[in-house]
C-alpha cells in the first residue's frame, strides 16, 4: 500500500506529445516508400533527437500496412 501511496501522491510530469502518421508515398526518383520505411526512417532520427516511442498502430495488414500512425513522447 505504501508503494500505491507514493505513486498517486507523485506530481504529475509534463511531457511533449508528438504524433506522425505515415502513409507510403512516391520519392523524388519514382520508387514508392512504403508507409513502414517512412516510419522506419523517421523514427531513428527522433530518437536520436531524444524522443521516445509510446505508441504505434497501423492500418491494412501487418505485412504491408496501409498507414503507420506512431505516437512519442519526450
Amino acid at each position: 500500500m505504501y508503494v500505491a501511496d507514493l505513486v498517486i501522491d507523485r506530481p504529475q510530469e509534463q511531457l511533449e506529445q508528438l504524433v506522425r502518421k505515415y502513409e507510403g508515398t512516391v520519392g523524388a526518383d519514382g520508387v514508392l516508400v512504403s508507409a513502414e520505411q517512412r516510419f522506419e526512417q523517421d523514427c531513428l532520427a527522433l530518437v536520436e533527437d531524444g524522443w521516445q516511442m509510446k505508441l504505434v498502430s497501423h492500418w491494412g495488414s501487418i505485412v504491408a500496412p496501409y498507414a503507420v500512425v506512431a505516437t512519442y513522447v519526450k
